[in-house]
């Protein structure tokens, strides 16, 4: 449906094989900045979680819950958009998740202020931002519904940052 069709390209019609193998690497490009974009929300929905009992000011904590409701929006767009290409979701590596929260719980052990929360998210926003922008530069050729989800991310996690840097 709808979403087929922004996020999935065209698959080769009858009697064009010769476009077949450009089609792959737009499918391949596709795909993989949809997974980027599956990746970095998980992390970032997955991190404030961890976070959120730490989070004393009401203000403060009321802000992560929308920007942990934000990051679940966009996550379950992309898992979507994956689906509809026929593509299964990879998200955050079993590793990975182990070595941010590992990270978090040694950084907030010695310091949980909403000054060291929202400089932890603060970090954490600017490095999906330079994530995103790496997959967006790296997968050039993927759909302009992926690069529009992307784009979305990215003013999303600027605007996260800039927000936070008033609890620093």
């Amino acid at each position: 449906g709808a979403a087929k069709r922004a996020y999935c390209p065209q698959s080769p019609k009858s009697g064009e094989r010769g476009k077949q193998t450009v089609k792959q690497e737009h499918v391949s490009d596709n795909e993989a900045l949809l997974q980027e974009i599956v990746r970095n929300t998980e992390m970032g929905k997955n991190a404030l979680a961890q976070l959120m009992p730490y989070a004393q000011d009401r203000e403060f904590r009321a802000r992560m819950l929308k920007q942990q409701k934000e990051y679940r929006r966009l996550n379950q767009k992309a898992h979507t958009a994956l689906a509809a290409c026929g593509a299964e979701s990879r998200g955050q590596s079993t590793m990975a998740k182990a070595m941010a929260k590992a990270g978090i719980k040694g950084r907030t052990l010695m310091d949980h202020s909403t000054g060291a929360l929202a400089q932890m998210l603060t970090e954490g926003s600017n490095q999906g931002v330079m994530d995103v922008v790496k997959a967006q530069n790296a997968y050039p050729e993927a759909s302009t519904g992926a690069k529009e989800m992307a784009d979305e991310l990215l003013r999303f996690q600027e605007a996260s940052a800039e927000m936070y840097k008033a609890y620093l």
